[in-house]
């Protein structure tokens, strides 16, 4: 079943899609464009006493998950469920989360995580020719002031599930039907992109949109969002792993 703007069911799911789509989209680019006009910010950093500061570090990190898992998983569904009038399989199904091959998925995750880092070497060696401040690049440096190492590695591995089920499963799916598999990589990537801009910095934005075409082509090859999973988990566990010991070296 399609799109029907005069369904109220289907008119309620676009409405939990374009909440979805101001959170993680809209929100980023009006805090970049603070960051440029009112000066690049680090955040407050949380409370120093100790039993305090756990309290802290635990009920954001709650309010992050539970976040997540509505916006980037369960509105897919609803959409799925009201407009498509899909069952638990089929939904699957056109999220690409299939077992079958999940070997030759897990495989290319691996070679496309090794690929992104390949790519965002290249890229930040050229940045950095043409003077560019790339050491701002990712943002583990933020979420560190609010987290422990401990929930820096579970984000790290929970939050890419999320975000491929939303971008490159549900947003691949639905504009790959509409306008085919390039502008479907390239759009999903875009916002991908934007998703991760921050205070006045719009590298992490370029970086992140590139890894998504990777990981856009990527599940479009072996046809399982698995690849994809696996490859942005990869990603995101080895890069807190080098920062984290990065800064014990510097140290």
């Amino acid at each position: 079943m399609d799109f029907n703007h005069r369904n109220p069911t289907h008119l309620f799911a676009l409405l939990f899609v374009a909440a979805s789509l101001f959170v993680f989209i809209v929100i980023p680019i009006l805090t970049f464009f603070n960051g440029i006009f009112v000066g690049s910010t680090t955040g407050q950093i949380p409370p120093t006493d100790p039993s305090y500061s756990v309290f802290f570090e635990v009920a954001i990190l709650l309010l992050q998950f539970v976040f997540v898992v509505f916006l980037f998983i369960l509105v897919p569904l609803l959409w799925y469920a009201l407009v498509n009038r899909l069952r638990p399989k089929e939904m699957f199904s056109r999220l690409r989360l299939r077992t079958e091959g999940l070997d030759r998925a897990l495989a290319w995750g691996v070679i496309t995580a090794i690929a992104a880092f390949v790519v965002m070497l290249g890229l930040s060696v050229i940045l950095q020719l043409v003077g560019v401040n790339t050491e701002e690049a990712g943002n583990i440096k933020d979420l560190e002031l609010y987290f422990s190492l401990p929930s820096l590695l579970l984000i790290s591995t929970f939050q890419p599930i999320a975000e491929e089920i939303f971008f490159r499963g549900f947003l691949l799916e639905k504009i790959s039907s509409l306008y085919g598999n390039n502008v479907s990589i390239v759009v999903t990537s875009l916002l991908f992109g934007l998703a991760h801009l921050s205070s006045g910095n719009v590298v992490p934005a370029v970086m992140t949109g590139l890894i998504g075409i990777l990981l856009g082509y990527i599940v479009l090859k072996t046809k399982n969002l698995y690849a994809a999973i696996s490859a942005h988990m990869l990603f995101n566990l080895i890069s807190v792993t080098l920062y984290i010991i990065g800064k014990t070296v510097l140290t």
